[in-house]
Parts: C-alpha cells; structure tokens; sequence
C-alpha cells in the first residue's frame, strides 16, 4: 500500500493548489486527491502486469529464435523457464488481479517495445542466465528472480521511467515504494497460502488517513496559522515559502487532530518532506517552529495522543 508519506505529499500538493486559488470548492480538492491516490493503485497494477509481461515474454523470444533458417548457439540456448515461473503463473491466475487490470485499463499502458527491451536487459544478465539453465527451479529461486528483474531491471530501466512518467505526474513519488512493496510481497510468497497479490481494499484506512488530514487541515486553516505565527522568530507571514507554511500547518494539525500519531512520526515525517519539496534551509526552518510550537500545545494540554508512546 502506498505509505503515509507519500499520501502526505498528495495532501500537500492538494493544499497548495487551494493556497493559490481559495475560491477552489473542497469537494474539488477531495477529487483531484481521489485521483493522484488512484493513479497510484494504477500504477501499482502496471508494475505487476509488466512483470508478468517481461517474463511472458520469454516465449515470444524462444519462438522468434526457433523460426530462423540458421540459428546461433545463443538462439538453441532461449528459455521459457521464467514463464512458468510460479509467481507469474499465480498472477495470471488470480481473479481479483485480472478483474482489477481490466477495469482499470492496465492494458493500454503496456508498450511491446518496452516490454522487449525489459527482457533483452533481463536475458542478458549472468543471473538470468543461470536461472533459465534450470528446466525446473524451486520456490526461491523463482523469488530470487522477480525480485532481481524488480529491482535492477524494472527500477533502473531509464526507458521504463520516461514512458510511464508521461501519463504520472507523481511517478517519482510512488514508484520505488511501490516496487518496494512488491520485493516484499515477492519475499513472503508461500505457495500454500497464495498470499502475493494484496488486494486494494487494504488501501481504505490509509486514504481516509489522507481525507482526514485535507478536510482538517482545511477546516481549522484559520486556528493553525493563528498557532504557527507567532512562532516565526523574525520572520513575517509574507515571507515565508508556500510549502514551509503548508507543511507547518499539516504537522500542527497531527499533532492537534490525530489522536493516534505519534508526536515524533509527525514532526519527522514534515521535516523530511520539507527536505525533498522545498527549499534548502526550510528543513532547519520547519524543525525550530514545529519544536516551538509542540512545547507551547503540550504545555496548554493541547495535545491529547491515545497509546503508549505516542506523546514522545
């Protein structure tokens, strides 16, 4: 699932775009957030379809070799063994992913070409090889491969990055995660429980994490602004950067309205975002009035977190 992080980001960008135009209906910044967290999920099921796609194509590869008049002694070598691949298999397999694909329309984004050159990468790295060798391979060996071609193939392919980053405009923000989640689901496969496609539904609470944060965020803009001011050393409103204030009145209002995040997850999670996003010095800038102002909030008894730790 995407993390919290990234679904801060979406929040503030969501933000942002009301700073500029405050006449900007909530219910519009509730769909373009929809829409940034659901082309997530899309791309999270282009990476899996790719996947299958890439070692599927191992097929088209051996058949195009076995069909010339003269064939080299690399072409008498091709292998379909990563289509049998158990994963792969348990993907084409599986239901839920296949009715998900097609609604969403995964398909269209599937580009041959990028998928042959993906493979040529893939088939011309030693591990590849040595896997491929096996006519049958164990459990993890058939992990050890999907993870390699998520990782140094999929992940590192400039080619793969430019095509999909002109349809998603937040690529950089969600891919590695994404392909991250996938190593991981790949690292955990069992094939008796069949656990490796995670259903979307497990997505729910994180986007109402998100919801939340934008309808409050907005909500009490006035009363955070009125807390984050006067915490500003020497600097006026006016001067500080868009994002900074953003993301100031983000963390504030965790640190008021979200009983069960922890005070540090907050704090730390902003300064870091302020580290990517903004400017050079707005991460010493956002870490001094973000410590201000959680000692003045936890000395009025402003802060009210449920759980152990989560004042820290």
């Amino acid at each position: 699932m995407l993390g919290r992080r990234n679904l801060r980001v979406k929040v503030m960008q969501a933000l942002y775009a009301w700073e500029m135009d405050n006449s900007t209906p909530f219910v519009q910044l509730e769909g373009n957030l929809r829409t940034q967290i659901h082309r997530a999920v899309s791309l999270y099921l282009i990476n899996l379809q790719y996947l299958v796609e890439v070692c599927n194509y191992s097929m088209v590869d051996k058949a195009k070799r076995m069909a010339k008049y003269i064939r080299t002694a690399e072409d008498e070598k091709a292998s379909t063994t990563i289509a049998a691949n158990r994963i792969v298999k348990y993907l084409q397999d599986n239901e839920e992913f296949n009715t998900l694909t097609k609604k969403d329309g995964v398909r269209n984004y599937i580009n041959e070409d990028l998928v042959k050159k993906l493979f040529n990468e893939l088939a011309s790295r030693q591990r590849y090889k040595e896997y491929s060798a096996h006519t049958t391979t164990t459990l993890e060996q058939d992990k050890d491969i999907i993870i390699f071609l998520l990782k140094k193939i999929i992940h590192d392919s400039s080619d793969y990055h430019a095509f999909l980053e002109e349809t998603f405009i937040n690529f950089d923000d969600d891919n590695d995660l994404l392909l991250h989640i996938i190593s991981k689901f790949t690292e955990a496969f069992e094939e008796e429980r069949r656990n490796y496609f995670q259903s979307i539904e497990i997505w729910e609470e994180e986007k109402k994490f998100a919801f939340d944060l934008l309808a409050k965020t907005t909500e009490h803009n006035e009363e955070l602004v009125a807390i984050i001011q006067p915490n500003l050393k020497n600097w006026e409103m006016d001067r500080v950067a868009v994002l900074d204030l953003i993301l100031m009145k983000m963390a504030v209002c965790e640190l008021k309205y979200f009983p069960t995040v922890p005070v540090k997850v907050s704090i730390n999670e902003y300064i870091d975002i302020s580290k990517l996003y903004s400017t050079p010095k707005s991460k010493d800038f956002v870490n001094g009035v973000l410590d201000k102002v959680r000692k003045q909030l936890q000395d009025k008894g402003e802060i009210k977190k449920f759980g152990r730790g989560l004042m820290e």
